[in-house]
């Protein structure tokens, strides 16, 4: 973040903060979770947490079909197990108990977001009174920010309707908006505006708003992690990436002559690397309750195990034949975040109070797989290369 909005914060020409629903999908939707549940520290300060209507509508949406994804993923993955008799009947009927408890992805949903405006003491804008049609149709024909010059346009109308929302409720209280973004029509309208300012990164613009003490606590944490690491931070972190390996999605891509199917990668964590400059990379987020909260930036040194099962199309039965599976073992880096909560007597005699990994992901590549049993030279009478 640079100085001007750091000084603008400070003088409070920042009245309020806004979040773009492409923010709330980076973050997984994790409301009680990560950076999004730090979003809760304006419930005690005067800075406003503004959503506009268009944006809760989208994100209920994106809740809902997440939701709707993983009750119907739990009742397959019941029906697989149970197709393969790895549980009993008792069992079986147990589960299913328990999966007719889950709720409706719509009640859930609105109920999650009810909650997180609510821990927030965010205000819904209701755009469509505060939203003149003629202005954002002027926008739409002189091709204006949020619209594009090219592409299908009728796709920005939401981002228009949301801005010209924000803006208005800015000029209303005469005060200056912190908009947190990725999309570039956002970022060019608020470019703009003389009330609307920009940020990419939810970790930045909540670093702005923190306290001088949260500042060096963050600061500190970075010296100490170059010291010999005092704190024991790199090792707190492999505890953490170890027990929430999960938090990372990993998506593989490989060619081969057989079809195959991922079946599961596991990583295996070996070893944490921290930045050059770790001043630069760690970032307080939140303060308060005598601890700080500190986003930290690593790479993770992993073995990872992608495992696949793989089939052939029989074209005279006309059924897919089972070919095997393979397993295959890659040396991954990693890069990660986590939120580093520190208590104690901050920030001369900090400790490391607990750990939590950021929602991520990482690609891996491989090149030609085959099934485990073409690699084992055993199984053929010439070497197979």
């Amino acid at each position: 973040m640079d100085q001007q909005l750091l000084d603008e914060i400070a003088n409070d020409i920042i009245g309020a903060v806004a979040i773009d629903t492409c923010v709330f999908d980076a973050k997984g939707r994790a409301l009680e979770t990560g950076l999004l549940r730090r979003v809760e520290q304006f419930d005690a300060s005067d800075v406003q947490v503004l959503i506009p209507d268009v944006v809760t509508r989208e994100v209920t949406a994106h809740l809902v079909r997440e939701a709707a994804k993983a009750r119907t993923g739990l009742q397959k993955a019941i029906e697989l197990a149970a197709s393969e008799r790895l549980m009993s009947s008792d069992a079986q009927a147990q589960l299913e108990a328990i999966a007719a408890q889950a709720g409706e992805p719509g009640d859930v949903s609105k109920a999650r977001l009810d909650a997180w405006l609510e821990r927030t003491r965010a205000h819904v804008l209701d755009t469509a009174a505060r939203v003149d049609l003629r202005t954002v149709m002027d926008r739409y024909f002189a091709a204006q920010p949020p619209f594009a010059t090219t592409g299908d346009k009728k796709h920005e109308f939401p981002d228009a309707v949301a801005l010209l929302a924000l803006e208005h409720w800015a000029e209303e209280h005469a005060t200056k908006v912190l908009v947190i973004s990725t999309d570039k029509d956002w970022q060019d309208f608020c470019a703009a505006s003389r009330r609307l300012v920009c940020v990419a990164d939810l970790r930045d613009a909540l670093g702005g708003f923190q306290t001088e003490t949260a500042r060096f606590a963050a600061r500190r944490l970075a010296e100490l992690s170059i010291d010999n690491d005092k704190l024991g931070l790199v090792d707190a972190l492999l505890d953490a990436l170890t027990n929430q390996g999960h938090k990372i999605g990993f998506s593989v891509q490989a060619d081969s002559a057989f079809e195959f199917e991922e079946d599961v990668v596991e990583p295996d964590f070996e070893d944490v690397e921290l930045p050059d400059d770790p001043v630069e990379e760690f970032e307080a987020v939140d303060y308060g309750d005598d601890e700080v909260v500190v986003n930290v930036r690593g790479i993770a040194l992993a073995t990872v195990t992608s495992h696949f099962e793989f089939s052939k199309w029989d074209s005279i039965d006309r059924e897919s034949m089972p070919m095997g599976t393979g397993s295959f073992a890659t040396d991954e880096r990693i890069d990660f975040e986590a939120l580093v909560t520190l208590t104690g007597a901050i920030p001369d005699r900090m400790t490391i109070e607990s750990i939590e990994i950021l929602p991520g992901s990482h690609h891996i590549e491989l090149s030609e797989i085959v099934p485990d049993w073409m690699r084992d030279r055993s199984n053929f009478d010439v070497e197979y290369e």
